[in-house]
């Protein structure tokens, strides 16, 4: 049995110049377009995750909330973890190690840079750096969340808008 984890890095959001707090910021008409082609994306591979669990920062919620759309998912079902805002990767990996063993696979909906330094931690391929609304498909040989650790992740894809994968 394995487990399978889809990290992604919340769509284009305004500028924090504007007057809102981090948190607040919201997504802009690219960020929009950017969560839509992705969601479909994966839709399209059917990688369709088990479980959603987001950053409650808006961007990265509201990202979620449209991935949820098009993956005919209640937006309900989107577990909001706290601890994915400004999270040191300790923080970040007991999210995962925190996931239900029923779940054979999850998405996690989170910021940068610190989405970028988890894909690296997990995986032995090296360092990421995800653009807004980057996915990256992490593929782990255990029974159980709890037993996802550094280096133990093979990258299956990774994908981003704009880019050229092949289908």
């Amino acid at each position: 049995m394995s487990k399978q984890l889809i990290l992604i890095r919340h769509a284009n959001a305004r500028s924090g110049t504007l007057g809102l707090a981090d948190f607040d910021r919201t997504l802009d008409s690219v960020g929009l377009k950017e969560a839509q082609e992705m969601a479909f994306r994966v839709r399209n591979r059917k990688l369709i995750p088990d479980l959603m669990v987001s950053s409650p920062a808006i961007r990265a919620f509201s990202t979620a909330r449209i991935f949820a759309g098009i993956w005919d998912k209640e937006h309900h079902s989107i577990i909001e973890k706290q601890t994915l805002y400004e999270a040191s990767i300790p923080k970040l990996l007991s999210v995962v190690n925190g996931l239900d063993n029923h779940a054979s696979s999850a998405a996690i909906f989170g910021h940068n840079p610190e989405i970028s330094a988890l894909a690296g931690y997990l995986t032995v391929e090296g360092l990421y750096t995800m653009p807004t609304c980057g996915i990256l498909v992490i593929s782990f040989e255990v029974e159980a969340w709890n037993l996802v650790s550094k280096d133990l992740g093979t990258m299956l894809l990774f994908d981003y808008p704009g880019a050229d994968v092949a289908q």
